[in-house]
């Protein structure tokens, strides 16, 4: 019994150190939720469940950079019950510049200020140099 209560232990925090927010990621977020209450809106909460799937998509996006998914589905298959928007960015070194880019455009900006959304998870990975992000929404 002791045996399996330590293998499911370190199963449990590898999962959770696995998909844990990076300083630069935490930023991002806070960032954000300044816009947001800024904009008289509430913060959007830290999502766990989202991370996994913001992880999946910054990984997806350094070999196809687009909202349709390599296997040719759309963004929002990798996990269709959570997802609600999706911001993608590419070479951007630091929180503040992507958000700043998200904001200047358009559906980028919608999705930061869309009221509906009360759970946020953003993920980076970076490849040959470059930083990709992903940021997912929920309500």
């Amino acid at each position: 019994v002791r045996t399996i209560f330590v293998a499911i232990f370190f199963a449990v925090m590898m999962t959770l150190t696995s998909f844990a927010q990076t300083d630069l990621e935490a930023q991002a977020l806070a960032k954000v939720n300044e816009i947001r209450m800024a904009n008289g809106l509430s913060a959007v909460q830290y999502s766990a469940s989202l991370e996994t799937t913001s992880v999946v998509r910054a990984n997806e996006i350094t070999t196809k950079f687009s909202h349709t998914r390599p296997d040719g589905t759309d963004w929002y298959t990798v996990n269709a019950d959570l997802q609600y928007g999706e911001n993608l960015a590419e070479g951007y070194n630091t929180a503040d510049d992507v958000v700043n880019a998200w904001m200047a455009s358009p559906t980028h900006r919608a999705n930061i200020l869309k009221p509906d959304f009360t759970t946020c998870a953003i993920s980076t990975t970076t490849q040959n140099g470059r930083t990709y992000w992903a940021q997912e929404f929920g309500i």
